[in-house]
């Protein structure tokens, strides 16, 4: 059904970025650790966010057997109805 968007390699790409572009600068040891932070708070919220689409993605399936159930349901219904219809005019 639904696909989850690749988060984790677009996180570590942005985050290997940065870090490379602060190698780069006169970056201090106390800048390179805020950048280290951010890239792990940015990772858990990735993860977290990958975590939330997939519950997503089971529950739109769920969502769609129960559907397809219940309209399973009533055309087996309409059949019946049309089979009694027809029973009771040919009377």
């Amino acid at each position: 059904m639904l696909r989850s968007l690749p988060v984790r390699p677009l996180m570590l790409a942005s985050a290997a970025c940065a870090s490379l572009l602060l190698l780069g600068g006169c970056a201090s040891n106390s800048d390179l650790d805020k950048v280290r932070a951010q890239a792990v708070q940015a990772q858990q919220t990735a993860d977290q966010a990958n975590q939330a689409a997939a519950a997503a993605n089971q529950k739109a399936d769920q969502a769609l057997n129960a559907a397809n159930q219940a309209n399973q349901t009533a055309n087996d219904t309409n059949e019946k109805l049309n089979r009694m219809f027809k029973k009771s005019m040919m009377k």
